[in-house]
């Protein structure tokens, strides 16, 4: 549950208790949604419970008896799914985010292909966007470092807005070409009076911004494997930027 934005008006919340209302538990419904996403072949991140090690996959087929997901490339990490008794997937859908969890894996072929096959979770995290308000920074305020060339350097984005659930950032092809699916792990975020906290994103969609500078790109991106450490400086930094907002709104209504 680390990965997940933290609860509105606490700083020292439960997270399994606060978001117990929005799981989803009718298995026809949890069905539904995972036929949805593999329909869209959609990106999912997996890691094996109790592991820090997580990588994407593609949900091909959800049915009565379960659903079907890619086989990593690497022979370890098909060993490793295939030997941990609960893997947990995150992933997003329309304007919602999903987290559910289940196992043990098991080799199967899909259309002449090889494939894992997973029981059905017995229930699924369903997180309507709204449950992630964005905030914008004042602009130019809030820089995100990208690694590039595996590491070996970092290039900053703006970022243009950012909540518990992830952020967008703003650059350019020139500088580093962002694609739908990248996982950029070791990104870096100064926060304000807070400091910096560590964070690893995955990029849910591009959009051109050509209209505000030639070859300008804004990614979306959704944090994984957020630490519980680094959650609450993020929310810390939220709330400061509500503070703020509101301190601005006042200041204007007394103008």
């Amino acid at each position: 549950m680390s990965d997940l934005p933290a609860p509105p008006n606490s700083d020292v919340a439960d997270l399994e208790g606060y978001y117990d209302r929005f799981y989803v538990h009718d298995a026809g419904e949890i069905r539904h949604h995972l036929q949805r996403l593999a329909a869209e072949r959609s990106a999912l991140i997996v890691r094996p419970d109790d592991t820090a090690t997580a990588l994407p996959t593609i949900l091909l087929k959800a049915d009565a008896g379960g659903f079907l997901i890619d086989v990593p490339a690497s022979p370890a990490v098909q060993q490793a799914w295939l030997a941990a008794p609960l893997l947990r997937f995150s992933g997003s859908l329309d304007r919602a985010a999903l987290r559910f969890s289940c196992g043990p894996a098991r080799p199967e072929i899909f259309e002449d292909r090889p494939a894992f096959r997973l029981p059905l979770p017995e229930r699924m995290l369903y997180l309507q966007r709204r449950e992630f308000i964005r905030r914008e920074p004042p602009l130019g305020t809030l820089i995100c470092r990208l690694p590039v060339d595996e590491g070996a350097c970092e290039v900053d984005a703006t970022i243009r807005d950012i909540g518990g659930g992830g952020l967008a950032v703003l650059t350019t092809k020139s500088v580093i070409r962002l694609t739908v699916g990248d996982l950029l792990r070791g990104c870096r975020l100064d926060l304000p009076e807070l400091g910096e906290v560590e964070v690893n994103l995955l990029v849910r969609h591009v959009l051109a911004r050509s209209h505000l500078r030639p070859d300008l790109t804004q990614a979306g991106c959704e944090f994984v494997e957020l630490s519980a450490a680094a959650q609450r400086k993020l929310f810390r930094y939220l709330l400061q930027l509500d503070r703020e907002l509101l301190a601005r709104r006042r200041r204007t209504l007394l103008e």
